[in-house]
């Protein structure tokens, strides 16, 4: 599960509420993993951030604020066991975490170009959804 690399220039999460959230994270046996490596293995899925687990999320240096809010929202859904690796609860897990960033923009900060790519990848979620249902979810 991971947020898609936008090609608009993403405004950055001011650090030091970056190291509130990974404290609180790693407080919580969680570890956030960035630097020059994660970028470059980023970069190669064309994807913002990365949530492996409930515990481990990779993210760009100087992420912003919606990879990481979407991010958490995944470790979560894993710690939840909402996502159990199937793809019908990958895509749900990913068209809520859509509709969570969307109902909590305001809260989250979010810029206008991050509710856009968000609303985009929710009609692009819910497409796929109804899909694979439509393929009788296979």
């Amino acid at each position: 599960m991971y947020r898609n690399k936008s090609k608009d220039k993403i405004e950055p999460m001011p650090k030091k509420q970056f190291r509130k959230i990974e404290k609180a994270f790693k407080k919580n046996g969680g570890t956030f993993q960035y630097g020059e490596l994660t970028d470059k293995y980023l970069e190669s899925k064309n994807a913002e951030a990365i949530t492996y687990n409930k515990n481990t999320i990779l993210v760009r240096q100087n992420p912003g604020r919606a990879s990481v809010f979407e991010e958490l929202i995944h470790a979560t859904q894993y710690k939840t066991n909402e996502n159990t690796g199937t793809y019908e609860s990958r895509l749900k897990c990913e068209v809520e975490a859509q509709k969570k960033l969307l109902r909590n923009a305001v809260v989250y900060k979010l810029t206008k170009s991050e509710i856009e790519q968000t609303k985009n990848a929710l009609k692009a979620y819910e497409k796929e959804l109804i899909e694979y249902y439509k393929n009788g979810g296979a």
